[in-house]
């Protein structure tokens, strides 16, 4: 079921797992049509998109991606185009993380340039789906 955040439970079971190679995440995104900024934030008179909002998510992740400390690097990125097979919610778009490992993530989000960045992503996101992979081979 499509969601804005982990629930307690699932945060807990990704931090505790003990797989500890790298780990893949597809995210199904689907954007607001307004973004939802507070009313002191600058961007609030901007009249954003939720798709622009979360755009500047991604550009303050930028820099996280070139520190080894967290390593992420975005492998795939698109727009939603519909079902071949199956069928259901109509993604946004669709991306691809690559992270040398679980705690790589984990110490992207407690990092305070992922917490700058994050409010971009609350204003902009409707909800998703974030499915965690691990590679073959």
């Amino acid at each position: 079921m499509p969601a804005l955040q982990p629930d307690t439970e699932q945060m807990t079971r990704f931090a505790k797992d003990e797989h500890d190679g790298p780990i893949v995440m597809i995210n199904l995104l689907k954007f607001k049509d307004k973004a939802e900024y507070g009313p002191d934030d600058p961007e609030v008179s901007e009249g954003l998109t939720g798709e622009e909002a979360y755009n500047r998510y991604g550009e303050g992740l930028v820099a996280l991606g070139n520190d080894p400390q967290i390593g992420l690097k975005q492998i795939y990125g698109g727009t939603g185009a519909g079902y071949l097979i199956g069928g259901g919610e109509e993604w946004d778009r669709v991306l691809v993380v690559h992270y040398p490992s679980r705690q790589h993530m984990l110490r992207m989000m407690r990092d305070p340039r992922y917490q700058k960045a994050h409010r971009h992503r609350e204003a902009g996101l409707k909800y998703q789906e974030l499915i965690e992979t691990h590679p073959m081979g």
